[in-house]
């Protein structure tokens, strides 16, 4: 257990993240030395012939004003040359963030004002939530391969249900230990009907009988399979886990115990009650 959790359940510290609803887009940038673009192989460490990488759009905001369509999105890719550089082949490359898997590639040739430049187009529901990378490089004629400069496409779509809780899940009755600690493991089974990733965020609330929220705040559950954090036993299976703990200071109460989750458009799931009793 980590004692990032630790303290009696009437004086707990909060540490959880709210991530917001809208995020906003950046256009980010970055020389990578060390991570080669999917599908790329040999990776061999050469300067970049680039000086900066633009595609436009760089975030596409779908409207939920109107019904869920597919959309047929062209995203153009320019890079900057640097003074006297010159390419041999100069690529591009696009995957699904948190992937290795290729999405999109293709060559890039010559533009105007020392440039290079491409694209690609791909068709998406209008209530796709995704980020993607767009990576480019020059590879020579024996293969060697440029670092690279890659930059985020977002795409925030929206959704039109909001999320389901199928479970919720914790021990009924809990003893107060003599010494040492006691973890409570909170678990609530999350679905939504537009796909997981909907999901934004699945809160846990704890109000004792003299009426306050423990911890000032609803606590964060989370689905990250970090047993020995936020004690969630498997990543990615729908069950966001939130665990507490209580010691020998705490005193016999029976506690309030609410469940509910957001989506990414703002749409609450029904929220579920029950209660946890503590007891010597």
């Amino acid at each position: 257990m980590n004692s990032f959790f630790r303290g009696t359940l009437d004086s707990l510290p909060i540490h959880s993240t709210i991530f917001p609803a809208v995020l906003i887009a950046l256009l980010f940038l970055q020389l990578s030395a060390c991570d080669s673009p999917p599908g790329s192989s040999p990776y061999e460490e050469s300067p970049a012939p680039f000086s900066y990488l633009d595609i436009d759009p760089n975030n596409v905001v779908f409207s939920a004003d109107e019904e869920i369509r597919d959309t047929t999105l062209t995203i153009n890719i320019e890079a900057g040359l640097k003074q006297g550089a010159i390419t041999n082949n100069p690529s591009f490359t696009v995957s699904r963030h948190g992937t290795s898997n290729v999405f999109r590639e293709g060559l890039l040739t010559p533009g105007e004002n020392n440039t290079v430049v491409g694209s690609f187009t791909f068709t998406v529901p209008s209530n796709t939530f995704q980020d993607y990378t767009v990576y480019v490089f020059d590879t020579t004629e024996g293969g060697r391969i440029s670092n690279t400069f890659q930059t985020q496409l977002r795409l925030q779509g929206f959704t039109t249900q909001p999320p389901e809780i199928l479970s919720f899940n914790f021990p009924e009755v809990v003893q107060i230990p003599v010494e040492g600690f006691q973890p409570i493991r909170f678990e609530t089974e999350v679905e939504h009907p537009q796909g997981q990733n909907q999901i934004l965020t699945v809160f846990l609330s704890l109000v004792d009988s003299d009426g306050n929220q423990l911890g000032g705040e609803p606590f964060t559950m989370l689905d990250d399979g970090d047993s020995d954090g936020s004690g969630d036993l498997e990543a990615g299976d729908g069950i966001f886990t939130r665990t507490l703990e209580i010691g020998p200071n705490n005193q016999p109460d029976v506690i309030e115990v609410f469940t509910w989750a957001i989506d990414r458009q703002g749409l609450s799931s029904d929220t579920l009650s029950s209660t946890l009793t503590i007891q010597q």
